[in-house]
């Protein structure tokens, strides 16, 4: 760097300036340092660095994965210990492998050929040669988690296109309206914000759920059947969200359909038919735009129209002046005019009238359908942990008897809550104590005990003998004494329910 005086023949570029400049240089691989090739860096403490060869430069040419696989391979066959690869060359060269797999014989003998020929030259020439295709891969196939400086950028480099005459003109006008526009405040803006937000949370099926049930999750498609663009009878929701704006009623078809049924009874509905066949111009095909501009005109705007709608001389001037070129923004400033006329007066005494308050009235009202496989999860719970708090030690029922009568008290004050929830294992059914039939199916006891350990005066009672510590005959003394509910006719299966 002292050789090369740069603070003296450029006096505004100062040391850090040139170390910044090297720096780039040796990135973009245009010289390299002669023994540490793994840093990029320059380092003003007296470090060799060798020019790259013109061949190498990335001006040049572009590598591709012939030419590094080549590369790779060539070095895999030198002194491993010396000229071993690394990690993620290894890694490199065996996804080469699979990639380039129709040519690798090709590779192997380009690798063969040039070892060969690098084998004839001097020591010194060879050494060079190596360094200065090590230097050139570390540049253009750098190792993870290094920066290149040669990646490029996802984003097409695009040309800046000259600004003309009309795209200054167009500049000026907008800078002209943003200077006269009048500034709102940012507290404003958030309160505005805040306000919208506040007004539609009910209309959002993402904070509040949907009615009936989401058909994503329960294939139940009874939502898109009862939203449907066009419905005889509304859901209540979507009455409610007409009220808004009237914007969200135009926005909805059959809003649109219910807005024209109530203007033709109060014969104020040409404002509506402009605004619909308006709205069928825009999204009409090319080849009918004219035709259907001149119908438009003769019908609505044309002096004694059939549906003559009601415009001020100026804004039939614009108009006028816009069919010369027939396009489908001919209308543009009739359809304001139109539209600021139904904001202020049709959309309010629709809101008003009896007509919005019946289709508020009769609206649905879709319930929430309960989940068909909820196994009694909730009754599970409660029984586990009445029966956590009530469990005996084991070590206290010698000798004694556990009267669980509580338990069928607690389910015939539960029998409501109970007819309302199903399960679907048929051993829950098979476990009930129902009139008429035997308890031989106990899984407490064999068919032969189970009938003479009975009671007579409650034959809901099943008491379960305690075997003899020895092994032999049960004890005459019961141990345990279960009660099943008496009244299981409340528990319906769902199968039963439909019909």
């Amino acid at each position: 760097m002292e050789r090369l005086n740069i603070e003296e023949l450029v006096s505004l570029c100062p040391l850090a300036e040139a170390v910044h400049l090297a720096n780039l240089l040796c990135q973009h691989g245009y010289f390299f340092p002669v023994g540490d090739t793994r840093s990029l860096a320059i380092r003003d403490d007296g470090s060799l660095y060798r020019f790259q060869a013109p061949y190498f430069w990335p001006s040049h040419h572009q590598p591709d994965n012939t030419d590094y696989a080549i590369y790779l391979l060539k070095k895999s066959m030198k002194n491993k210990q010396k000229h071993g690869l690394e990690e993620y060359e290894q890694e490199a060269l065996a996804r080469l492998k699979k990639l380039l797999c129709h040519k690798w014989d090709f590779i192997q003998l380009q690798a063969e050929e040039q070892a060969n020929v690098a084998k004839d030259k001097k020591k010194g020439d060879r050494l060079v040669l190596e360094s200065q295709e090590k230097s050139y891969w570390r540049v253009h196939r750098p190792p993870p988690g290094t920066i290149s400086c040669l990646e490029r950028t996802p984003l097409a480099n695009r040309k800046v296109k000259k600004k003309g005459v009309d795209d200054l003109k167009r500049e000026k006008t907008l800078l002209l309206e943003s200077l006269t526009k009048p500034k709102v405040k940012t507290s404003q803006i958030v309160e505005s914000l805040l306000n919208h937000c506040q007004e539609y949370i009910e209309f959002d099926a993402f904070v509040v759920g949907v009615l009936p049930s989401n058909p994503w999750i329960t294939e139940d498609t009874t939502l898109w059947t009862l939203n449907n663009r066009e419905v005889e009878v509304p859901t209540e929701q979507r009455v409610k969200l007409w009220a808004i704006s009237l914007e969200d009623l135009l926005n909805d078809p059959t809003g649109i359909k219910e807005f024209e049924r109530y203007l033709r009874s109060e014969y104020s509905h040409e404002n509506i038919l402009f605004w619909k066949a308006v709205q069928s111009l825009r999204r009409g095909g090319k080849s009918d735009i004219e035709r259907k501009v001149h119908d438009i005109y003769n019908e609505f705007l044309a002096p004694n129209a059939p549906c003559e709608v009601n415009l001020d001389s100026s804004t039939i001037e614009t108009v006028q002046e816009a069919m010369r070129k027939p396009s489908r923004y001919t209308f543009d400033a009739a359809l304001l005019h139109v539209y600021s006329l139904m904001e202020k007066d049709t959309y309010p005494r629709f809101l008003r009238s009896a007509h919005y308050r019946d289709l508020l009235l009769n609206s649905l009202h879709p319930a929430q359908k309960k989940k068909f496989f909820n196994f009694g999860a909730g009754m599970k719970k409660r029984m586990a942990s009445s029966g956590a708090k009530r469990r005996p030690n084991p070590s206290h029922l010698s000798g004694s008897s556990v009267d669980l009568t509580h338990m069928s008290h607690s389910l015939e004050m539960e029998e409501p809550s109970m007819s309302s929830r199903h399960s679907h294992s048929t051993s829950d059914l098979h476990d009930l104590g129902i009139p008429g039939e035997n308890l031989a199916s106990s899984r407490l006891s064999s068919p032969s005990s189970s009938r003479d350990n009975v009671p007579e005066d409650n034959p809901h009672t099943l008491q379960v003998p305690r075997l003899s510590p020895g092994g032999g005959e049960p004890e005459t003394t019961l141990g345990v004494s279960l009660t099943v509910p008496s009244r299981p006719a409340s528990v319906v299966a769902p199968w039963d329910m439909e019909g």
